[in-house]
């Protein structure tokens, strides 16, 4: 190892955890939280001075308390009737709070108020911590790391760092850039990208995140991400996304309270006009407004969200919480996906006088740049052999068919047999019966051409993911109706995987574009459908789905950006978890709703006749809304196993 690499290594560096003062130090010092606190300590002077006898003074500090702590209720309530035409909850409440001040009751008026700005105020705490949340990823990136530049260490701010690079992480430090190793060895803890529960141990070629924790040894990184390019700052970005996002659920329940809104004025007004009591429709205005409903749908999915962020699973909107767990149909790539995505070659087949080392040779320097697996799996395979590989000209990509170059002037073909004979390359009936032979084995078929004439057969074998049957199992009990593949592989290749990991369907042999039309195909005939995959190639399928999942690490950039959600691990269990995550959450707002639903007309009918007085319709309004947000919160806590 370097010596650069071999210094500091018992180096530990322990996060300071913060104060719950500094951890939220903007929000407990905004102007909400110190007229919510003047409010409260205004409403009880005014009632130990009233209890005291003095009322006189007691009534004017109540009217204090009511009109500062309902200064950002009135400014609120104000901005969205006269900005954007909104008839809001706020204007319900800032119209009780005024008639309760013109009838003289200063006291009601300031407890209406009271309760309304610590509604509000724990409303805006949760807001609160689910941003703290987000700085707390941000944070998990060090402010400064340690370059090498010129043969020399440097300390640099994170924000100096270029691309190309070479980082220095030691034990105990935190990468903080995305790149590959390209000295040393460690363990690495990636829990916070990938959900993965126990570390990973890494080399030279392999991964780094930023964020993560090398425990144990030291690495130097080639800098290919910085800043919010990293895999930690989309995560950032898209849970931010998703979190501001709204479920179609949600937009129901928002439609929902701005009809209500218009609605319980008339219901007040009426109320006066049957009574002639004034205090009756101060409190219907306050019992109906529909926080509790407003928060029914957003609380539980920002909570499911958070929940999947958790576990490395990336929700890319609000919309997505919902939509997965309706889905009746369960499409998957092969390769990278059900499998491992790393192919071994076990077999080289020479035609029409190559040797087997010629061969391989050819088609490596072909895929010598290749992001496919069965590419990596054939350069793989040279190195092992120790090949020296040739610099690739001419180089062309065929998504679905194979690729082509020119090396050491010659033409060459490594892909299908369609991709040989649409480019003109000699593959007789007999090359087509022994490729026909190691398919039958279940292996994968590559065959390869030389100057237009067949030069060899490469042979693959994929393995599935131990985890793939149980997962599909899953699935099944949870509801899905049909499981199917859908893959590029040979027909006995791809149905081997199929038999041994019990799906229903299997599409083999297709193109790009075919997996779209599968896709489509299924949409036609009223199913949801949700594919998951990781290449390039499952790019369209992922766009065309209802759900589009990108496998993880093994995930190209394109298949992420395409997708829907994205597991930032490969671990296809996670899908099942998910659906049941969704599914959940779906429950949690259908009694988020009904409960709200059912105290707003329960509180109209003891506040229309009399009951129930303003300042108890306050506390019972303010009550109302704990449940919803208990309710939501526990899906935050949920914990994700797999049906047995």
């Amino acid at each position: 190892m370097d010596t650069t690499l071999q210094t500091s290594l018992d180096c530990e560096c322990h996060p300071v955890k913060q104060g719950f003062f500094r951890r939220y130090r903007d929000f407990l010092l905004s102007t909400n939280t110190i007229l919510t606190f003047l409010n409260a300590v205004l409403l009880l002077a005014g009632f130990l001075v009233s209890i005291s006898g003095a009322p006189v003074i007691g009534r004017w500090l109540y009217l204090a308390s009511a009109l500062i702590g309902g200064m950002p209720l009135f400014i609120f309530a104000a901005k969205g009737l006269i900005i954007r035409n909104d008839i809001t909850a706020g204007v319900m409440a800032s119209t009780a709070t005024i008639a309760a001040i013109i009838v003289g009751e200063y006291s009601a008026a300031a407890l209406v108020v009271f309760m309304m700005s610590v509604g509000e105020w724990l409303e805006n705490f949760t807001i609160a911590r689910a941003d703290r949340a987000l700085q707390d990823l941000s944070k998990l990136t060090p402010s400064q790391v340690t370059v090498k530049r010129d043969g020399r260490e440097v300390t640099l701010p994170l924000e100096e760092v270029q691309f190309g690079d070479i980082v220095l992480v030691r034990s105990g430090e935190r990468s903080g850039v995305d790149g590959t190793i390209q000295a040393g060895s460690a363990t690495i803890n990636q829990s916070a990208i990938t959900g993965e529960s126990m570390p990973v141990e890494k080399a030279a070629g392999d991964e780094v995140f930023a964020g993560t924790l090398v425990e144990s040894g030291a690495v130097e990184v080639l800098v290919e991400g910085i800043g919010e390019g990293t895999t930690l700052g989309q995560i950032i970005r898209l849970v931010k996304d998703a979190q501001a996002s709204q479920a179609p659920v949600q937009r129901v329940a928002n439609r929902y309270a701005r009809i209500l809104v218009p609605v319980t004025f008339g219901i007040a007004i009426l109320v006066y006009l049957l009574t002639g009591d004034v205090m009756r429709s101060i409190t219907v205005l306050v019992v109906v407004c529909p926080c509790a409903l407003v928060l029914a749908t957003p609380t539980a999915v920002v909570a499911a969200i958070g929940n999947a962020a958790k576990h490395g699973m990336l929700v890319k909107s609000g919309a997505v919480i919902e939509q997965v767990g309706r889905v009746d149909v369960v499409a998957f790539d092969k390769t990278g996906t059900l499998t491992y995505g790393k192919p071994r070659l076990l077999e080289v087949v020479p035609l029409n006088g190559m040797n087997s080392q010629q061969i391989l040779n050819l088609a490596a320097a072909v895929e010598r740049y290749s992001e496919h697996p069965i590419g990596k799996a054939i350069v793989q395979a040279a190195m092992e052999q120790s090949i020296h590989l040739s610099e690739p000209s001419n180089f062309e990509a065929l998504p679905g068919y194979g690729v082509s170059a020119v090396v050491d002037g010659k033409a060459v073909l490594v892909g299908s047999q369609t991709l040989l004979k649409e480019k003109g390359a000699a593959w007789s009936e007999a090359n087509c019966r022994q490729a026909q032979e190691l398919e039958s084995q279940g292996k994968t078929v590559i065959p390869v051409a030389v100057d237009h004439r067949a030069a060899g057969i490469l042979a693959l074998v994929d393995q599935p993911r131990p985890q793939a049957r149980q997962a599909i199992q899953s699935l099944k009990q949870l509801g899905v109706s049909e499981v199917v593949m859908i893959t590029g592989d040979n027909p006995h290749a791809a149905q081997r995987v199929a038999d041994e990991l019990g799906i229903d369907q299997v599409y083999a042999g297709v193109l790009p574009q075919e997996k779209l039309d599968i896709i489509r195909k299924y949409q036609q005939q009223g199913r949801r459908v949700v594919f998951a995959g990781d290449g390039v190639n499952d790019a369209p399928a992922l766009a065309a789905a209802d759900i589009g999942v990108a496998m993880g690490i093994s995930g190209t950039d394109v298949a992420m950006e395409t997708a829907d959600i994205g597991l930032m691990a490969d671990e296809i269990e996670r899908l099942p978890q998910l659906l049941g995550l969704s599914r959940k959450t779906l429950r949690v707002i259908r009694q988020n709703v009904i409960f709200s639903m059912s105290m707003n007309v329960l509180s109209v009918i003891l506040g229309g006749f009399g009951i129930i007085g303003p300042v108890f319709g306050a506390l019972m309004h303010e009550l109302s809304a704990l449940p919803v947000l208990a309710n939501s919160a526990r899906l935050i806590q949920t914990r994700h196993t797999t049906p047995q």
